[in-house]
């Protein structure tokens, strides 16, 4: 029987370049989520407040800073409509960005949807 405790929740394994990145994921989803409301969902103002601080360039793309497009994609992702992300809902989100990310070092049109 081994005496290694297992790693405390926020503690994520691991030190390589996809582990760190999720693991940064998971803490600013932490960072916002547990500001207004409960613990682990994000309200709608945090939701904002995280994508406008976090990912200012990539609202710009395509002009997903417009007025009305952070309440359509909060909308969208809101899959059980309780008026808060979880985490899972949030994951949507970050594919999204994570898409535009993609085509960005393509040199692609991130407005349009992929062909392939």
């Amino acid at each position: 029987m081994s005496t290694t405790s297992l790693p405390q929740p926020r503690e994520l394994p691991g030190n390589c370049t996809l582990e760190t990145s999720l693991k940064g994921v998971v803490d600013v989803y932490h960072r916002y989520s547990s500001r207004e409301g409960e613990l682990d969902l994000l309200s709608y103002k945090d939701f904002c407040t995280l994508l406008t601080e976090q990912a200012p360039t990539f609202l710009a793309a395509c002009n997903r800073n417009r007025p009305g497009y952070l309440e359509k994609l909060f909308k969208e992702t809101d899959i059980n409509k309780d008026h808060e992300l979880t985490f899972e809902e949030f994951c949507i989100v970050l594919a999204k960005l994570t898409d535009d990310a993609h085509r960005i070092t393509h040199g692609s049109d991130r407005c349009s949807p992929d062909t392939d």
